[in-house]
């Protein structure tokens, strides 16, 4: 057994001593404890377990997302990033200069170059991730796909201040959540951004930690609670539970670590042009701890997670809690055209997320008093 397996197999320990070492810990030293729990965790991670999701997903993404996102011209985030780039060079004048920020292994971005040199477009594609592993890595599979000369790969912190000459297009997906100062990052994008440039994500913007928001929660434990025990079982910690049992990945690691600031956030510095919001409640029975446990040639499987998707969706459009996930554009204060919300605006998703903070440290203040 290789080190890296034996690390995987063992990653739940692990994860519960970093979560109470950093409690023990001043805040910055916990601050660089977790920042090396996740470089450690990506690095060990099974390249399966970042790209398989279970199958699902996928029905719930085809049948229910997909419709409404294809409705905003959004085929799949990758198609929307594409999209962007292309209109921004239709002038021709001058190659896109396009930065990608915590771009991973740079699959995605390294996709993109070759998309783009492939139909023509001049583009020059900056890639930023703190693991400068991953970047020679990456650097490497450019050589191979024949994009290197149009990319640069560079290992930075974004939690510190940067600035580039200005942007036509910056990529931040899936990677604001794991960001831990927020504004001076938010700050930096701006900086880096052209005049008429656009900020494009694709990320997870609920509760700190991948947590469970107070009326989020009281629906999914009510679906949780009309499974059979066969289709309660988490893969987290390998055993069936009476009750769904939410997990503050934050506690070991930065991810999700300021994941519900990123929209209010973004609105201090920017103007969102679009913004798309989905998924809450469905989102813990499509995932990898519980969405295997559902089976998309099963009629009654099929049947149970469009019920849950239905309540799921009344909700959001209602305004009764703000969703886990969003893909959006973003220009310069001023300069975003006509704005496109779905199913809220920003700042209503900004102000949900307020009033679910509140009720949450409301029920862990009474936890805490019945406790004494």
């Amino acid at each position: 057994m290789s080190l890296k397996t034996f690390a995987y197999r063992h990653r739940l320990p692990a994860k519960r001593a970093i979560a109470l070492l950093a409690r023990t810990l001043p805040t910055p030293a916990s601050r660089r404890l977790l920042a090396m729990a996740e470089r450690l965790a990506f690095s060990v991670t099974p390249q399966y377990q970042g790209e398989t999701l279970p199958p699902i997903f996928n029905f719930w993404a085809g049948h229910f997302l997909a419709p409404d996102a294809q409705r905003l011209g959004i085929e799949s985030p990758e198609s929307f990033f594409l999209e962007r780039i292309r209109r921004s060079a239709a002038d021709g004048t001058r190659p896109v200069r396009v930065l990608s920020v915590g771009t991973g292994s740079c699959n995605m971005e390294i996709e993109l170059a070759a998309r783009l040199q492939a139909e023509g477009v001049a583009a020059r594609i900056t890639c930023f991730d703190f693991n400068p592993a991953l970047m020679r890595r990456a650097a490497a599979m450019a050589q191979a796909r024949g994009v290197a000369v149009t990319m640069t790969f560079e290992a930075r912190d974004c939690n510190l201040p940067f600035e580039l000459p200005g942007q036509d297009i910056i990529i931040v997906n899936q990677f604001f959540h794991h960001v831990t100062e927020l504004e001076t990052f938010c700050q930096s994008l701006r900086r880096s951004l052209a005049t008429h440039g656009a900020l494009l994500s694709s990320d997870i913007v609920g509760r700190n930690g991948h947590q469970l928001w107070p009326d989020v929660e009281t629906v999914v434990q009510e679906a949780w609670a009309t499974l059979p025990a066969s289709q309660r079982h988490d893969r987290h910690f390998n055993t069936a539970s009476e009750r769904y049992r939410p997990i503050d990945h934050a506690a070991y690691s930065n991810e999700g670590a300021r994941a519900q600031d990123i929209v209010a956030c973004l609105l201090a510095e920017f103007d969102f042009e679009l913004f798309f919001s989905f998924g809450g409640a469905i989102m813990p029975f499509v995932e990898r701890r519980i969405g295997f446990n559902f089976d998309p040639q099963q009629d009654a499987d099929r049947a149970w997670i469009e019920r849950i998707h239905t309540i799921d969706a009344a909700a959001l459009a209602a305004g009764r809690y703000p969703a886990a996930n969003m893909i959006a554009a973003l220009r310069h204060k001023g300069c975003a055209g006509q704005a496109v919300f779905e199913p809220v605006s920003p700042q209503q998703h900004a102000d949900l997320t307020r009033q679910q903070q509140a009720k949450a440290e409301m029920a862990q203040r009474r936890s805490r008093r019945a406790s004494e």
